[in-house]
C-alpha cells in the first residue's frame, strides 16, 4: 500500500512537470509567432492588429500577448489583454533581471483569483544603425485548462490506484484464505483427535507443513504406544499377581504365616519383573542357562494349591533340560499356560518339557487339558490380548497373549491344537 501511494505521488509530480513543460513550449512557440510578425520603425515596435492565433484577438480568451520596453513600459498588448490586470509588483517580476536570449517561465496572479502561466523572452532588435533596442516579449495563459487537466489526471490516477489496491486486497485475502486453509484443516483434525473422533491426522497437507503433520502423527503414535504399554504392563502385573493372591486366599489358617513368607517375595519378584518388562520389550542378548525342572515343579505345586477345590491333577514330565533366558520369563510362560489348562480343563492336565530328538527346537513345552478344547477358527484369536472365548470364567483374556509375547521375544513358536485328552493342547518351541 505504501509503495502504491509513493508511486502515485511520483507519477502525479512527473505528469505535472511534463504538463508544465508542454505549456512552456507552447508559450515559446507563441512568442516566436509574435516575433515573426513584429516590425520596428523609428524606435517603435509594431504588430498587426489581427494575429494568426485567434485567441490573441478575442477578449477573455485566456491567452495574452505583451511587449515591454527595457524600462518596464508597456509597448504593445494583444486585443485579448485589454481587460488583463496584473499587480505592478507582479508585472516587474515578469522581466526582472532577464538577459537577452534567456527565457523566464513562471506563474503570476491575474484578474481576481485567476492564476496565469507566463513566459518572458528578451531580445535585442538590431535597427538600421549599429544601435540595438531591447524588447521583452511576454505571453500569458490562464491556468484553468491546465488545472482541469491535472485534476482529471489525478482523478484517473488515484481512481485506478484505488482499484488496484482493492483488487490487491481481495487477491491477498483470497491467497491468505487459500494458503491458510491447510492450517484450518489441521486445526479441525487436531480438534477431532482431541474429541476422540480420530486417532491420527488423516488429511492431505501441502509439502510446507507435511513434515509438521508427519512428526505430529509420530508423536501421537508414540504417546498412544506409551499409554498402551502402561496399560498392558498394569494388566500383566494384575494377571501375574492373581496366582500368589489365590494361594494366600486359599491357605489354611495354621499355615498362613508360612504361606505369606513364601508368597510375598514372589509378589515382589513379579512386580520387579513387570516393571523391567515395561522398560524393555526385547529379550536380553545375555541369556542365563536356567534349569527347567525346579521352576516347573515349583509352579506345579503352587497352581495345584490354587485349584485345590477343583481337584486338578497335573501330570508333569520334566526332562533334564535348560532354558536360556530370564527365569522370570520361564515362570511367566509356564505359569500362564498351566493356569489356563487348569481353569478350562475338567481336572486333568498334562505337561511335558524336554529336548526330544525328533525336534530341532532346543526346548519343547507341551501342555494339555481335558476340557472342551478350542475350535480351529478360534485358535489364533486366543493368542490376542483381551480375547476370551468363554466369558463365564473370571479373567481378562491376558494369559495366552502374555505367553505369545514372551515366545515372540525369544523368536520361538506357539501352536494351539487338539489334545488327545479331548481338550486343548499348547505347544511351545523355544530356540
Amino acid at each position: 500500500m505504501v509503495f502504491l501511494g509513493l508511486m502515485g505521488f511520483v507519477l502525479d509530480r512527473a505528469f505535472q512537470k511534463s504538463a508544465e513543460q508542454a505549456v512552456q513550449e507552447k508559450l515559446l512557440i507563441q512568442i516566436y509567432g509574435l516575433l515573426a510578425v513584429s516590425d520596428e520603425s523609428d524606435g517603435e515596435i509594431y504588430l498587426p492588429d489581427q494575429l494568426q492565433e485567434p485567441q490573441f484577438n478575442s477578449l477573455g480568451s485566456g491567452l495574452y500577448g505583451l511587449v515591454i520596453g527595457v524600462e518596464g513600459q508597456e509597448l504593445w498588448q494583444s486585443p485579448s489583454a485589454l481587460d488583463l490586470q496584473i499587480k505592478p509588483a507582479d508585472t516587474n517580476s515578469l522581466h526582472l533581471d532577464l538577459k537577452p536570449g534567456v527565457q523566464k517561465f513562471g506563474r503570476v496572479q491575474g484578474n481576481g483569483e485567476d492564476w496565469l502561466f507566463f513566459l518572458s523572452y528578451k531580445i535585442l532588435w538590431q535597427g538600421k544603425g549599429e544601435q540595438s533596442t531591447p524588447y521583452i516579449f511576454i505571453v500569458l495563459e490562464n491556468m484553468q485548462p491546465f488545472d482541469k487537466e491535472i485534476a482529471g489526471f489525478r482523478n484517473s490516477l488515484w481512481g485506478w490506484l484505488l482499484a488496484v489496491v482493492v483488487i490487491l486486497v481481495v487477491v491477498q485475502a483470497a491467497i491468505m484464505s487459500w494458503g491458510l486453509k491447510p492450517l484450518h484443516n489441521l486445526a479441525d483434525d487436531l480438534k477431532a483427535i482431541e474429541d476422540g473422533k480420530e486417532d491420527y491426522l488423516r488429511g492431505e497437507y501441502p509439502v510446507e507443513i507435511d513434515g509438521v503433520t508427519r512428526n505430529l502423527n509420530l508423536l501421537l503414535s508414540s504417546e498412544r504406544q506409551q499409554r498402551e504399554k502402561y496399560r498392558t504392563t498394569l494388566a500383566d502385573l494384575a494377571h501375574s499377581l492373581k496366582t500368589p493372591l489365590a494361594i494366600l486366599q486359599g491357605a489354611p489358617a495354621e499355615n498362613i504365616r508360612e504361606t505369606i513368607d513364601e508368597q510375598i517375595p514372589r509378589m515382589n519378584e513379579i512386580v520387579s519383573y513387570q516393571l523391567q518388562r515395561a522398560v524393555t520389550k526385547s529379550a536380553s542378548l545375555i541369556r542365563k542357562s536356567i534349569e527347567v525342572k525346579p521352576v516347573a515343579d515349583k509352579l506345579v505345586a503352587a497352581i495345584t494349591r490354587v485349584y485345590e477345590e477343583k481337584s486338578v491333577e497335573i501330570e508333569s514330565t520334566i526332562m533334564d533340560c535348560n532354558f536360556f533366558g530370564d527365569e522370570r520369563d520361564l515362570m511367566e510362560l509356564l505359569g500362564n499356560v498351566l493356569d489356563n489348562a487348569c481353569k478350562y480343563g475338567n481336572g486333568r492336565v498334562k505337561m511335558a518339557v524336554g529336548n526330544p530328538g525328533e525336534t530341532t527346537a532346543d526346548l519343547l513345552i507341551v501342555v494339555e487339558d481335558d476340557g472342551e478344547g478350542i475350535a480351529m477358527a478360534d485358535r489364533d484369536t486366543v493368542l490376542l490380548r483381551g480375547e476370551r472365548l468363554d466369558t463365564k470364567m473370571a479373567g481378562q483374556g491376558i494369559g495366552l497373549a502374555v505367553v505369545s509375547e514372551i515366545v515372540d521375544r525369544y523368536s520361538g513358536e506357539i501352536e494351539v491344537d487338539e489334545s488327545i485328552l479331548g481338550g486343548a493342547r499348547v505347544t511351545i518351541k523355544l530356540p
